[in-house]
C-alpha cells in the first residue's frame, strides 16, 4: 500500500497542483489577472502589510474559481480596519475529486478512485507608521492526498515604503513554517519571496497603477516576473497581467464593477503550456 502512495504522490501531485504547492496558487480574481504583486492590496493579499478594508466598516468577500485540471478553489476573507491597522481573517481551500490510480498495463476501469485537497484557516493584521506599513499573518495549513494528510504553520510577514508622486515598494515573504509527517517524510512548505514596485497616475476620474513584481521560490528553481495594470474609471475597473519565467509565459484580463456597497470582480488567466484557463469570479461587500 504505501508504494501504491509514493507513485501517487510522485506523479499526482505535481499533476493537480496539490502538496504544498497549492499554497501558491492565486484566490482572488485581481491577483489572477494583474499576478502576485507585492504592492497590490486587498481582502487577502500576498503582503500581509497590504490588507485592505473601508475605514470602521468591515468587508467581507467570497471568491470561488477553477484551477488547471478542473481543480477547484475558494476563499473567504473578512477584513476590519481599526485606527492605524487592518485586522484579517480568512478561509482557503482547494480540492479536486474523482482521480483515478491506473496501473502500467492499459485497462479500462480504474483501480480506485480518490480526492485530493487543502485547506488554509490564516489570521493576520496590517500597519501603519507614517509612510511605511508592516504586516504579519499566521496560517494554519492542512492537506490530504486519499487517505494521507499533513497539517502544519506557516508564517508571513510584509512591508511597504510610500515614496514620492504615487510610488511604492514592497517586501513579501511567505510560508516560513513546517509540517507534520506524510508517509515517511514532512512536505516541504514553498517559501517565497516577493519584491515589487508601484506607481499609480490620477487624472481626473482616471485611476492607472503599473505593477513590477519579482518572485522567488524555494522549490521551483528559476525566478518569476510579473507585469499588471489596473484602471479605474468611475465604478468601472479593468485589470491586464504578463507573468514569465523559464519556458513559461501566462497572460491574463479581468474586471470588476463597483455598486455602493458591493463589489464584483472576474478575472482569467491565458497559458503558454495549454493545460485549461484558470477564473475566479469574487463578491465582496461592504457590511455596516
Amino acid at each position: 500500500m504505501h508504494i501504491i502512495f509514493k507513485v501517487l504522490l510522485t506523479f499526482l501531485v505535481p499533476l493537480y497542483s496539490m502538496g504544498t504547492q497549492f499554497l501558491v496558487l492565486p484566490f482572488s480574481p485581481k491577483e489572477l489577472s494583474l499576478g502576485s504583486h507585492a504592492t497590490l492590496s486587498g481582502l487577502s493579499p500576498i503582503n500581509p502589510a497590504l490588507f485592505s478594508s473601508f475605514k470602521d466598516r468591515p468587508e467581507f468577500s467570497i471568491n470561488r474559481g477553477v484551477w488547471f485540471g478542473d481543480i477547484a478553489t475558494a476563499q473567504v476573507g473578512y477584513n476590519l480596519a481599526k485606527n492605524n491597522r487592518i485586522n484579517h481573517l480568512g478561509v482557503k481551500y482547494l480540492g479536486v475529486t474523482d482521480l483515478e490510480f491506473r496501473g502500467n498495463v492499459p485497462q479500462d476501469n480504474a483501480l480506485a478512485k480518490f480526492s485530493s485537497f487543502g485547506l488554509v484557516l490564516d489570521a493576520g493584521a496590517s500597519f501603519i507608521q507614517n509612510k511605511q506599513k508592516f504586516g504579519i499573518s499566521l496560517s494554519y495549513i492542512h492537506f490530504g492526498l486519499y487517505t494521507e494528510e499533513s497539517k502544519g504553520l506557516g508564517l508571513n510577514l510584509g512591508y511597504i515604503y510610500n515614496l514620492k508622486n504615487n510610488i511604492k515598494i514592497g517586501l513579501a515573504l511567505q510560508n516560513l513554517g513546517k509540517m507534520t509527517t506524510l508517509l515517511s517524510t514532512s512536505p516541504t512548505l514553498p517559501k517565497r519571496f516577493f519584491a515589487g514596485v508601484s506607481k499609480e497616475l490620477i487624472y481626473k476620474n482616471y485611476i492607472n497603477n503599473i505593477y513590477g513584481s519579482i518572485e522567488l521560490n524555494s522549490i521551483r528553481t528559476t525566478n518569476k516576473f510579473y507585469i499588471g495594470n489596473s484602471f479605474s474609471w468611475n465604478r468601472l475597473n479593468i485589470y491586464t497581467g504578463y507573468s514569465f519565467a523559464k519556458e513559461i509565459s501566462e497572460a491574463s484580463i479581468g474586471f470588476g464593477l463597483k455598486m455602493n456597497q458591493y463589489a464584483i470582480n472576474y478575472g482569467v488567466r491565458f497559458g503558454s503550456q495549454d493545460l485549461g484557463i484558470p477564473k475566479i469570479i469574487s463578491l465582496r461587500v461592504l457590511l455596516p
